[in-house]
């Protein structure tokens, strides 16, 4: 696939004047045409001329490149292409778009946002997309020519190429998608600020776009199919009440009464339906406030309960001193958090999206076939900030609706009157295997967490997979995803773990067929071994998928280049565990190396240090746990309580990428 990587000489030099170049893309297999103006300025006599700008060669022209073509588009309707246009010029040049020609059967041809004419910085490459619409009477193969040209220039010179793109329309559009819909798509990523490929399903694609974006490479390469379910589906806020989501059990609200999962119906006699109410009544509450509190009894009508707000500046001063402000003196606290009830947004929805909310969108009211394309904006992508290698970044996808899967709604049979059976008939087995609904994966929340078809949330045992926006936590998803999605599984549960967690979710080892899914996450590198305090019957086999892992340097494996170690880890102190652990770090390299944007966490990844610090050459550094003053051989996680457990854990240090620097494990 190398070849497709141009490499353009600017070394030729035209005087013939004007030149209006034509090029035409027609076909799959069309070669790249190139032109580039050069033209050099006069001399003079002007004895302080700079010669260096008076030998300076300037270039012009344009390469425009579909990303796909050849499309199908039933009479009627429509298909997007996605182009690229590179400014192969050494200036900043303006190109006008203009329909040259389009064949009877194509009703419109549009450029996205109506534009008429694209603004390229020198060498820079920028996306656009182009819907093409056809008639109800289309038929057959057509085509359409789109011109992209430059102004003239100062020496008169106007550069222009050609393209052509081309619809199929011998096609049917007759299954659409809908909210809720199994869906098996083909894609394509590109960044929106380059059109540089960050990830594609198509292998088209993959053997002719030319432009990849850092780390991306033929290894990569991947063409099957990507499945999504409940797409369209999201969780919404029923603004009827808010569930407690977390009690600290140190303070007044655990001391009077109140639990996780309780629905509070009134705070100090006022109703409370959003999160906004709950947050606005708990911060009007002052120290030695007392407070009643009422709760959803679903049998009784409400429970009532008293609680006695403490100081929330004494809370800072303990907890976390280097944070506390002297306005907090005198309001209430009482260690409580909330979240909104909330609720699928339409029935026919069995859980929620598992794609990024742009992406997702786009794929409901598609027909199977369809080609479109859709720009989604940072915020509809994978955030505007975060960790994501992708956040911040504006994208654009094209999609190709490859199949579309009803949703499964499962009814209870009516009960008939027994028929007696006919003599002498041999009824034949059918083709296809009932599928239990019940244990069908019915959508992915994570890389270790899904929904079956009964509604019941399973937690696969023994693996750890890192939090959403934490590198290789989106590549955990959709290798899960992938695995499970819509096929019927089977839990095992483990002898020394409970079946079900605090939080009403499944443990379970999981198996599609005779594939032990949790040992794939793991060998795959897209999981962490999590053996728990207790430990796992699959314990062994999970430490076995984890050292394949680790020797093949996959995923969360990926080695960084530092000579980083973790050396020692004291996580038993004496006194307050949060002020005496700590962790030793030493850095092995002769140069100062920057840290900002690398992870520390424990096994469990239930927090995470981020550093924002520069290690200097061959140093060692201690990380406390709890709060203090950061120095140059000194950092504080700033974390309340102990975090490495006394029982062993498993300390992990990844750079800005997600690559392995270091790990330490007791």
């Amino acid at each position: 696939m190398h070849s497709k990587h141009i490499n353009l000489s600017k070394n030729y030099f035209y005087i013939e004047l004007p030149l209006v170049y034509h090029m035409n893309l027609s076909s799959k297999n069309s070669l790249f045409a190139v032109l580039i103006l050069l033209i050099s300025t006069g001399c003079t006599d002007n004895p302080y001329r700079d010669e260096d700008a008076e030998n300076q060669i300037t270039s012009y022209g344009v390469l425009v490149h579909p990303m796909t073509n050849n499309h199908s588009a039933a009479p009627g309707f429509d298909t997007d292409f996605i182009l690229t246009v590179w400014n192969i010029g050494s200036e900043t040049a303006t190109f006008k778009m203009e329909v040259t020609h389009k064949d009877e059967g194509i009703e419109t041809v549009s450029f996205e946002q109506n534009i008429n004419n694209i603004t390229i910085l020198a060498d820079g490459v920028l996306p656009l997309i182009v819907n093409v619409n056809l008639s109800s009477s289309a038929t057959g193969v057509l085509r359409t020519d789109i011109e992209f040209s430059s102004e003239s220039n100062e020496a008169n010179f106007t550069t222009s190429q050609k393209v052509t793109l081309e619809v199929n329309s011998d096609v049917t559009f007759d299954k659409r998608s809908q909210i809720g819909n199994l869906v098996k798509v083909h894609y394509a990523g590109i960044l929106a600020k380059n059109s540089k490929l960050f990830d594609s399903s198509m292998e088209y694609v993959w053997n002719t776009y030319p432009y990849y974006n850092d780390g991306v490479s033929d290894a990569n390469v991947h063409i099957n199919t990507l499945a999504a379910n409940n797409i369209g589906c999201f969780e919404e806020s029923t603004k009827d009440g808010v569930i407690l989501s977390f009690v600290d059990s140190r303070f007044s609200a655990y001391e009077g009464g109140l639990r996780v999962g309780m629905e509070v119906y009134e705070f100090d006699n006022q109703k409370i339906n959003t999160y906004e109410e709950f947050y606005d009544a708990i911060n009007a509450t002052f120290a030695n406030q007392t407070v009643a509190v009422s709760v959803v009894n679903e049998t009784a009508g409400v429970d009532n309960y008293t609680v006695n707000m403490t100081d929330l500046g004494d809370f800072y001063v303990e907890f976390y001193p280097g944070y506390y402000q002297s306005w907090m003196d005198g309001k209430g606290f009482m260690g409580i958090n909330a979240e909104e009830k909330t609720a699928l947004n339409s029935d026919l929805c069995m859980g929620t999206r598992q794609m990024i909310v742009g992406f997702d969108n786009k794929m409901v009211g598609m027909y199977e076939g369809q080609t479109l394309a859709v720009r989604i904006p940072a915020k509809d992508a994978y955030g505007e900030s975060g960790f994501s290698p992708l956040a911040g970044e504006d994208l654009l996808f094209l999609i190709e609706m490859v199949e579309i899967i009803s949703t499964v709604v499962t009814q209870e049979p009516e009960e008939e009157p027994a028929e007696e059976p006919e003599e002498n008939v041999t009824e034949e087995p059918g083709e296809n295997v009932t599928q239990d609904y019940n244990m069908t994966v019915a959508s992915v929340v994570d890389g270790d967490t899904f929904y079956l078809g009964n509604g019941d949330k399973v937690r696969m045992l023994g693996i750890n997979t890192p939090e959403s926006g934490r590198p290789y936590a989106q590549e955990a998803t959709d290798f899960l995803t992938n695995m499970i999605l819509g096929k019927e599984v089977t839990l095992v549960n483990d002898s020394k773990n409970p079946d079900i967690d605090s939080y009403g979710r499944l443990l379970s080892h999981v198996y599609v067929n005779d594939s032990l899914i949790n040992y794939e996450m793991i060998q795959e590198g897209f999981a962490f071994w999590y053996p728990y305090s207790s430990g796992t019957d699959f314990d062994s086999v999970y430490e076995e998928a984890q050292a394949v892992a680790s020797n093949n340097a996959v995923g969360l494996w990926t080695e960084s280049s530092y000579n980083f170690t973790i050396d020692y880890i004291e996580y038993n102190p004496e006194g307050s565990e949060a002020d005496g652990e700590y962790l030793v770090l030493t850095n092995h390299e002769n140069f100062n190396v920057s840290m900002v944007g690398w992870f520390l966490q424990d096994e469990a990844a239930q927090t995470a240090y981020e550093f924002n610090f520069t290690i200097a050459n061959n140093t060692s550094i201690r990380i406390y746990t709890g709060e203090g003053v950061d120095s140059s051989t000194t950092l504080y996680w700033g974390w309340y309580q102990g975090i490495w457990n006394n029982s062993g854990d498993f300390a992990i240090i990844q750079d800005e990428n997600g690559y392995m620097v270091a790990n330490y494990r007791y």
